[in-house]
Protein backbone atom coordinates (compact mmCIF):
# COMPACT_ATOMS: atom_id res chain seq x y z
CA UNK A 1 0.00 0.00 0.00
CA UNK A 2 2.51 2.44 0.74
CA UNK A 3 4.74 1.86 -2.90
CA UNK A 4 0.76 2.65 -4.25
CA UNK A 5 0.43 6.02 -1.93
CA UNK A 6 3.58 7.41 -2.89
CA UNK A 7 3.48 6.89 -6.80
CA UNK A 8 -0.24 8.61 -6.37
CA UNK A 9 2.11 11.15 -4.75
CA UNK A 10 4.76 12.08 -7.73
CA UNK A 11 4.56 14.92 -10.07
CA UNK A 12 3.96 14.34 -13.89
CA UNK A 13 6.78 14.81 -16.10
CA UNK A 14 6.46 16.42 -19.46
CA UNK A 15 9.59 18.31 -19.80
CA UNK A 16 11.99 15.62 -20.93
CA UNK A 17 15.55 16.32 -21.94
CA UNK A 18 16.76 18.31 -24.94
CA UNK A 19 18.50 15.73 -26.40
CA UNK A 20 17.03 12.28 -26.89
CA UNK A 21 15.12 9.38 -28.11
CA UNK A 22 11.90 10.75 -30.13
CA UNK A 23 9.00 8.49 -28.87
CA UNK A 24 7.14 8.05 -32.32
CA UNK A 25 10.36 7.43 -34.56
CA UNK A 26 12.86 6.33 -32.20
CA UNK A 27 15.26 8.53 -34.06
CA UNK A 28 18.34 9.84 -31.13
CA UNK A 29 18.60 13.63 -31.15
CA UNK A 30 16.91 16.64 -30.39
CA UNK A 31 13.66 17.15 -29.05
CA UNK A 32 10.74 19.31 -29.52
CA UNK A 33 7.66 20.07 -27.63
CA UNK A 34 4.62 18.65 -28.84
CA UNK A 35 1.84 20.51 -27.69
CA UNK A 36 -1.41 17.84 -26.61
CA UNK A 37 -4.26 19.04 -28.09
CA UNK A 38 -2.40 21.15 -30.90
CA UNK A 39 -1.91 24.38 -29.99
CA UNK A 40 -4.74 26.10 -32.27
CA UNK A 41 -7.54 23.82 -30.43
CA UNK A 42 -7.90 25.54 -27.08
CA UNK A 43 -4.68 24.89 -25.98
CA UNK A 44 -2.52 28.01 -24.71
CA UNK A 45 -3.47 28.88 -21.42
CA UNK A 46 -0.92 27.90 -18.39
CA UNK A 47 -2.55 24.56 -17.35
CA UNK A 48 -1.26 22.45 -14.19
CA UNK A 49 -0.31 18.99 -14.76
CA UNK A 50 -2.49 16.39 -12.56
CA UNK A 51 -2.85 12.33 -12.33
CA UNK A 52 -6.36 11.33 -12.85
CA UNK A 53 -6.70 9.78 -9.46
CA UNK A 54 -4.28 11.30 -7.06
CA UNK A 55 -3.63 13.13 -3.77
CA UNK A 56 -2.67 16.28 -6.09
CA UNK A 57 -6.17 16.60 -7.12
CA UNK A 58 -6.86 17.46 -3.54
CA UNK A 59 -3.96 18.89 -1.83
CA UNK A 60 -1.12 19.39 -4.44
CA UNK A 61 -0.10 21.88 -6.87
CA UNK A 62 0.32 19.97 -9.90
CA UNK A 63 3.24 20.43 -12.57
CA UNK A 64 2.90 24.12 -14.42
CA UNK A 65 2.52 24.08 -17.83
CA UNK A 66 3.17 27.22 -19.28
CA UNK A 67 1.32 28.20 -22.59
CA UNK A 68 -0.58 24.70 -22.90
CA UNK A 69 -0.31 21.56 -22.02
CA UNK A 70 2.99 20.14 -23.84
CA UNK A 71 5.67 17.50 -23.80
CA UNK A 72 8.68 17.43 -25.09
CA UNK A 73 9.22 13.83 -26.60
CA UNK A 74 9.18 14.01 -30.27
CA UNK A 75 11.98 15.19 -32.76
CA UNK A 76 10.94 18.68 -34.94
CA UNK A 77 10.30 16.14 -38.18
CA UNK A 78 7.64 14.33 -36.48
CA UNK A 79 6.43 17.06 -34.71
CA UNK A 80 6.57 19.82 -37.38
CA UNK A 81 6.28 18.14 -40.61
CA UNK A 82 3.89 15.09 -40.06
CA UNK A 83 1.66 16.68 -36.91
CA UNK A 84 2.03 20.35 -37.76
CA UNK A 85 2.20 20.54 -41.56
CA UNK A 86 0.37 17.27 -42.62
CA UNK A 87 -2.36 16.38 -40.00
CA UNK A 88 -3.30 18.72 -36.78
CA UNK A 89 -4.73 21.24 -39.84
CA UNK A 90 -7.70 18.51 -40.41
CA UNK A 91 -7.84 17.87 -36.51
CA UNK A 92 -8.17 21.85 -35.60
CA UNK A 93 -10.66 22.40 -38.82
CA UNK A 94 -13.17 20.36 -37.56
CA UNK A 95 -12.87 21.20 -34.02
CA UNK A 96 -13.26 25.06 -35.34
CA UNK A 97 -16.00 24.34 -36.70
CA UNK A 98 -17.85 22.54 -33.84
CA UNK A 99 -16.96 25.70 -31.90
CA UNK A 100 -17.69 27.72 -34.47
CA UNK A 101 -21.60 26.92 -33.87
CA UNK A 102 -21.41 26.65 -30.61
CA UNK A 103 -19.62 29.94 -29.56
CA UNK A 104 -22.38 31.40 -32.34
CA UNK A 105 -24.89 30.02 -30.08
CA UNK A 106 -23.65 31.66 -26.98
CA UNK A 107 -23.70 34.95 -28.44
CA UNK A 108 -27.36 34.84 -29.50
CA UNK A 109 -26.22 34.53 -33.35
CA UNK A 110 -27.50 31.27 -33.94
CA UNK A 111 -29.86 28.63 -32.53
CA UNK A 112 -28.02 25.74 -31.89
CA UNK A 113 -28.71 23.25 -34.22
CA UNK A 114 -29.41 19.58 -33.15
CA UNK A 115 -26.85 18.34 -35.94
CA UNK A 116 -24.10 19.61 -38.23
CA UNK A 117 -22.22 17.74 -41.08
CA UNK A 118 -19.36 19.03 -41.37
CA UNK A 119 -16.88 17.38 -44.26
CA UNK A 120 -13.43 15.72 -42.61
CA UNK A 121 -10.48 14.00 -43.52
CA UNK A 122 -10.79 10.69 -41.08
CA UNK A 123 -7.22 9.38 -42.16
CA UNK A 124 -5.14 12.79 -41.03
CA UNK A 125 -7.35 13.40 -37.99
CA UNK A 126 -7.18 9.87 -37.01
CA UNK A 127 -3.32 10.08 -37.52
CA UNK A 128 -3.68 13.32 -35.73
CA UNK A 129 -5.07 11.86 -32.29
CA UNK A 130 -2.46 8.71 -32.71
CA UNK A 131 0.94 11.07 -33.01
CA UNK A 132 -0.60 13.19 -30.04
CA UNK A 133 -1.34 10.18 -28.04
CA UNK A 134 1.97 8.56 -28.59
CA UNK A 135 3.76 12.15 -27.91
CA UNK A 136 2.30 12.39 -24.25
CA UNK A 137 3.29 10.99 -20.74
CA UNK A 138 6.41 9.24 -22.56
CA UNK A 139 9.36 11.16 -20.72
CA UNK A 140 10.51 8.27 -19.66
CA UNK A 141 10.90 6.58 -23.48
CA UNK A 142 12.86 9.67 -24.67
CA UNK A 143 15.88 8.48 -22.03
CA UNK A 144 15.60 4.84 -22.86
CA UNK A 145 14.33 4.32 -26.39
CA UNK A 146 11.31 2.84 -27.76
CA UNK A 147 8.60 0.40 -25.81
CA UNK A 148 8.23 -1.99 -28.00
CA UNK A 149 4.37 -3.57 -27.77
CA UNK A 150 1.81 -4.66 -30.40
CA UNK A 151 -0.39 -1.56 -30.10
CA UNK A 152 2.39 1.24 -29.88
CA UNK A 153 4.39 -0.62 -32.80
CA UNK A 154 1.37 -0.29 -34.74
CA UNK A 155 0.32 3.17 -34.09
CA UNK A 156 4.19 4.47 -34.92
CA UNK A 157 3.89 2.68 -37.98
CA UNK A 158 0.81 4.16 -39.11
CA UNK A 159 1.44 7.09 -38.22
CA UNK A 160 4.51 7.27 -40.11
CA UNK A 161 3.40 6.06 -43.21
CA UNK A 162 0.29 8.01 -44.69
CA UNK A 163 0.04 5.14 -47.37
CA UNK A 164 -1.02 2.66 -44.73
CA UNK A 165 -4.60 2.15 -44.22
CA UNK A 166 -5.75 2.13 -40.59
CA UNK A 167 -4.86 -0.98 -38.54
CA UNK A 168 -7.56 -3.53 -38.83
CA UNK A 169 -7.66 -4.23 -34.99
CA UNK A 170 -7.62 -0.04 -34.43
CA UNK A 171 -10.47 1.43 -33.68
CA UNK A 172 -11.13 5.32 -33.05
CA UNK A 173 -14.34 7.00 -31.66
CA UNK A 174 -15.38 10.38 -31.39
CA UNK A 175 -17.71 12.60 -29.18
CA UNK A 176 -18.53 15.83 -28.29
CA UNK A 177 -16.69 17.22 -24.94
CA UNK A 178 -18.03 20.55 -23.71
CA UNK A 179 -15.15 20.80 -21.25
CA UNK A 180 -11.61 22.54 -20.71
CA UNK A 181 -10.17 20.23 -18.70
CA UNK A 182 -8.25 17.97 -20.50
CA UNK A 183 -7.57 14.32 -20.26
CA UNK A 184 -5.06 11.75 -21.52
CA UNK A 185 -5.04 7.78 -20.21
CA UNK A 186 -2.71 5.46 -21.85
CA UNK A 187 -3.17 1.72 -22.13
CA UNK A 188 -6.65 1.52 -20.06
CA UNK A 189 -8.39 -1.49 -19.62
CA UNK A 190 -12.39 -1.37 -19.16
CA UNK A 191 -14.59 -4.26 -18.46
CA UNK A 192 -17.81 -5.61 -17.59
CA UNK A 193 -18.90 -7.37 -14.59
CA UNK A 194 -20.48 -9.76 -16.90
CA UNK A 195 -17.82 -10.91 -18.69
CA UNK A 196 -18.63 -9.45 -22.28
CA UNK A 197 -14.68 -8.50 -22.76
CA UNK A 198 -12.11 -5.96 -22.16
CA UNK A 199 -11.62 -2.96 -23.97
CA UNK A 200 -7.96 -1.93 -24.18
CA UNK A 201 -6.55 1.15 -25.58
CA UNK A 202 -6.10 5.25 -25.26
CA UNK A 203 -8.07 8.04 -24.51
CA UNK A 204 -7.68 11.68 -24.90
CA UNK A 205 -10.01 14.62 -24.54
CA UNK A 206 -10.33 18.18 -25.26
CA UNK A 207 -12.79 21.37 -25.95
CA UNK A 208 -15.11 20.23 -27.80
CA UNK A 209 -13.61 16.57 -28.48
CA UNK A 210 -13.44 13.32 -27.24
CA UNK A 211 -11.23 10.60 -28.81
CA UNK A 212 -11.15 7.07 -27.58
CA UNK A 213 -8.68 4.81 -29.58
CA UNK A 214 -9.69 0.92 -29.29
CA UNK A 215 -7.21 -2.05 -29.81
CA UNK A 216 -8.78 -4.96 -30.69
CA UNK A 217 -12.11 -4.16 -29.47
CA UNK A 218 -14.21 -7.91 -28.50
CA UNK A 219 -17.43 -8.58 -30.95
CA UNK A 220 -19.34 -9.06 -28.23
CA UNK A 221 -18.55 -5.16 -27.17
CA UNK A 222 -20.88 -2.72 -28.15
CA UNK A 223 -19.57 1.01 -27.99
CA UNK A 224 -22.52 3.94 -28.93
CA UNK A 225 -20.11 6.16 -30.50
CA UNK A 226 -19.46 7.76 -33.60
CA UNK A 227 -16.21 5.75 -36.06
CA UNK A 228 -14.29 7.79 -37.11
CA UNK A 229 -13.34 5.63 -39.76
CA UNK A 230 -16.02 2.88 -40.86
CA UNK A 231 -13.53 2.52 -43.99
CA UNK A 232 -9.91 1.93 -42.74
CA UNK A 233 -8.81 1.96 -46.28
CA UNK A 234 -10.11 5.42 -46.95
CA UNK A 235 -7.01 7.66 -48.91
CA UNK A 236 -4.94 10.56 -46.46
CA UNK A 237 -6.47 13.02 -48.48
CA UNK A 238 -10.30 11.33 -49.06
CA UNK A 239 -12.86 13.78 -47.61
CA UNK A 240 -16.23 12.48 -45.79
CA UNK A 241 -19.14 14.24 -44.65
CA UNK A 242 -19.59 13.34 -41.15
CA UNK A 243 -23.18 13.73 -39.57
CA UNK A 244 -22.71 14.95 -34.85
CA UNK A 245 -25.42 15.55 -33.18
CA UNK A 246 -24.53 18.87 -30.90
CA UNK A 247 -26.98 17.17 -28.00
CA UNK A 248 -25.74 13.74 -27.97
CA UNK A 249 -23.14 14.28 -25.13
CA UNK A 250 -21.89 11.36 -22.77
CA UNK A 251 -20.93 12.10 -19.22
CA UNK A 252 -17.89 14.10 -18.92
CA UNK A 253 -15.67 11.53 -17.35
CA UNK A 254 -17.08 9.25 -20.01
CA UNK A 255 -14.95 6.66 -20.69
CA UNK A 256 -12.40 6.56 -17.85
CA UNK A 257 -14.81 6.48 -15.13
CA UNK A 258 -16.41 3.11 -14.78
CA UNK A 259 -20.36 2.20 -14.62
CA UNK A 260 -21.92 0.48 -11.81
CA UNK A 261 -21.64 -2.54 -14.09
CA UNK A 262 -17.90 -1.98 -15.27
CA UNK A 263 -14.38 -1.66 -13.61
CA UNK A 264 -11.04 -0.37 -14.87
CA UNK A 265 -7.53 -1.04 -14.97
CA UNK A 266 -5.01 1.81 -15.73
CA UNK A 267 -1.28 2.83 -14.55
CA UNK A 268 -1.90 6.51 -12.49
CA UNK A 269 1.47 7.55 -14.53
CA UNK A 270 -0.15 7.39 -17.44
CA UNK A 271 -3.67 8.82 -16.74
CA UNK A 272 -3.21 12.83 -16.73
CA UNK A 273 -5.85 15.92 -16.29
CA UNK A 274 -4.51 19.74 -17.54
CA UNK A 275 -7.36 22.26 -15.86
CA UNK A 276 -6.29 25.79 -16.04
CA UNK A 277 -3.98 27.42 -13.78
CA UNK A 278 -6.01 29.08 -10.78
Amino acid sequence: MGKFSNNLGKRILNKGPKIGYCVICGKYGKLSRDHVPPRKCNNLSDVELKALFSKEQISKVGTISQGGAHYRTICSECNSTHLGTKYDPALVDLSNDITSYVMAANNRLISLPEVISPFIKPQKIARSVVGHCLAAIAIEETKTGLVSSPISDSLREYFLNESLPMPKELDIYYWLYPSKRQVVVKNMGKSSINGNGTIFGHVIKFLPLGFWLVWNKPKTVDIKMRSLLSNKNIGINEVEQHEINLYDVPALDFPEAPADHEFIALNSNYAVVADKKK
